[in-house]
């Protein structure tokens, strides 16, 4: 894959991992759906990579997790999807047959679902931090170019 994506994989990475560290931070201040919107980001990535690898996601798409569990499954995640760029580095065209879950049948390109995933989790850290201003706590800046800066 290009260094775009893997770029993006960089920055996916270091957003969820400040992320978590801020949701940590807060503690009980954090209310419940910044949670649940966090285990749905690390869910999609697990439901992703599974089709990915042709493996059968462990998780649902709205299952709830304990913020260490997230950290959990974002790691495993994120090693995951590092191998699948890597892996794919000469295969930028080939086709994933998956399964949605309503049981639909599609094919996508593997570069187009690695920079969904990668926007999916940048959609939801944006309702994440809404949640949290409007909860009182000041939300931290996950903007990618803050990411190129550090």
């Amino acid at each position: 894959m290009s260094t775009t994506f893997m770029q993006l994989w960089l920055y996916n990475n270091w957003a969820n991992t400040a992320l978590l560290d801020k949701l940590k931070s807060e503690g009980e201040k954090v209310p419940h759906s910044c949670i649940r919107l966090f285990s749905h980001i690390v869910n999609a990535q697990i439901i992703w990579l599974s089709r990915l690898t042709g493996e059968k996601p462990p998780v649902g798409v709205w299952d709830e997790h304990s913020i260490i569990d997230c950290q959990r499954y974002h790691d495993l995640t994120s090693e995951g999807f590092g191998q699948q760029i890597q892996r794919r580095n000469d295969m930028e065209d080939e086709i994933i047959n998956y399964t949605n879950t309503q049981h639909q049948a599609f094919h996508n390109k593997a570069n187009d679902i690695l920079l969904h995933v990668f926007n999916h989790g940048t959609y939801h850290r944006a309702q994440i931090a809404s949640e949290m201003r409007k909860n009182g706590i000041e939300p931290i800046n996950t903007d990618y170019i803050t990411f190129v800066r550090t």
